[in-house]
């Protein structure tokens, strides 16, 4: 019974055989009653399947769903060497197979190799080319379970290849490389931003050259990296000076050169001075107007004249 467990049964196999053909060998098309799995081990062949024609090379592989049409004709002038397997098999899995041209991968190959091997074991080559191959009347303990088993694990790790997404196009690669460089240069600010940074740092951490980084900063964020790098600065610093830090304290904490280039790099991003910025942060009243401006204020005050004593 099929569940998530066991996705794929091998219900019955029919026929197999492992053959070797000589160069302008043929056989007349026939239609298959269930499942077939072509392998091709050396040689090339032209494989029709239906109305389609196809090249299978040394390690190519193929299904034939049941119903369909296929004949074989060799090509070229080395001997192939093949393995047709018909077999019964449910599960939704094999839909995946429907269409699919394949290569054998190093998982793959030791299943194919011990089925190719047994295959001549179960069953006797058809009396003409292209028919079915007849099975053998005695059998050696459980050969038809193992070479099921075999078949079955096969299959399963072809439909796992199946499965595999596409690889994405050349495009989406490099944007994803583009995103994963600038998170990298992120968290590297973040672990540094006490610190002035040069570019050659920066790339020699990230083990990328100074034109990938740039690149990646510029088409991501649209910004340089050392632009990124100021404006996580600053934000730091507006939040250390929430928290009740003087402008000299943040300025000294991350490493600018003076109190008054940490002001002037602050008020341009933000539009307000250090301490302004604090103040609004923490509730506080503006500052009151200087000595300068109040003894003005108050020299423009009328005075009222002393009378004179006589």
């Amino acid at each position: 019974m099929l569940n998530d467990t066991f996705p794929l049964r091998v219900e019955a196999i029919p026929a197999a055989h492992a053959s070797e053909w000589r160069a302008d060998d043929s056989f007349p098309p026939s239609e298959t009653q269930a499942w077939q799995l072509v392998f091709v081990r050396s040689g090339t062949i032209e494989e029709r399947c239906d109305a389609r024609h196809v090249l299978l090379r040394a390690g190519g592989l193929l299904f034939h769903q049941p119903g369909e049409v296929f004949a074989m004709t060799t090509v070229g002038e080395v001997p192939p060497e093949t393995l047709r397997i018909d077999f019964y098999c449910t599960g939704a899995a094999m839909d995946r197979f429907r269409g699919a041209m394949l290569h054998m991968e190093p998982a793959e190959q030791h299943d194919l190799n011990w089925l190719a091997n047994a295959a001549n074991e179960l069953f006797d080559a058809a009396p003409v080319p292209g028919g079915r191959p007849v099975l053998k009347e005695e059998l050696p303990f459980g050969a038809m379970q193992q070479f099921i088993i075999h078949l079955e694990n096969l299959l399963i790790l072809l439909a796992r290849r199946c499965r595999r997404t596409k690889r994405p196009v050349a495009r989406v690669r490099r944007e994803r490389r583009q995103n994963a460089l600038v998170e990298d240069a992120r968290a590297y600010f973040a672990e540094n931003l006490a610190h002035e940074l040069k570019i050659d740092d920066i790339c020699t951490a990230l083990g990328c050259t100074r034109p990938q980084l740039q690149q990646a900063f510029r088409a991501r964020l649209h910004r340089t990296a050392m632009e990124e790098f100021s404006a996580m600065r600053i934000e730091y610093a507006a939040q250390l000076l929430a928290r009740g830090a003087s402008p000299g304290e943040v300025a000294a904490q991350m490493g600018y050169c003076s109190g008054a280039y940490f002001s002037q790099k602050f008020r341009a991003a933000t539009g307000h001075t250090p301490s302004a910025y604090r103040r609004i942060q923490q509730g506080l009243p503006a500052r009151r107007q200087n000595r300068q401006q109040k003894g003005k204020s108050e020299s423009k005050t009328p005075i009222a004249e002393t009378p004179q004593k006589e």
